[in-house]
């Protein structure tokens, strides 16, 4: 049986190990998802001095209403677009926070099960 000491060293570096995978998961996360947003920031200032540009560009009221459609259609399929990848991106790292927690919380039933006291048989007629 481990000394106290020890297990608690244990515990502590698997806490460590596990902060430490956490956090990774995390930064990849981050990264893939500003990646995605700043695309999309730029997409939607793009369309911003476009929409400022018809004004100049469409004399008739009817070209510079088609122009504005066309440029709403462009910019609702930039959101959709956006939303699809945020989804996907999520799904995907949904698979590994699961296996990070699954693993976490296999360690930690473990370590409990290691220091749950025992039932002792008892003495019949003492």
């Amino acid at each position: 049986m481990e000394s106290f000491s020890a297990r608690g060293d244990s515990f502590r570096k698997a806490a460590m190990a596990s902060g430490k995978s956490l956090e990774a998961l995390n930064l990849t996360l981050l990264r893939k998802w500003s990646s995605s947003q700043a695309a999309f920031c730029a997409g939607a200032l793009e369309t911003a001095k476009q929409w400022t540009r018809n004004f100049a560009q469409h004399q008739a009221l009817p070209d510079l209403f088609d122009a504005q459609r066309k440029l709403l259609v462009d910019y609702n399929a930039r959101c959709l677009t956006a939303a699809r990848e945020n989804t996907d991106l999520l799904l995907a790292t949904r698979e590994d926070y699961q296996s990070w927690f699954e693993q976490g919380y296999q360690f930690f039933t473990a370590q409990a099960q290691d220091v749950t006291v025992k039932p002792v048989a008892s003495r019949k007629g003492v």
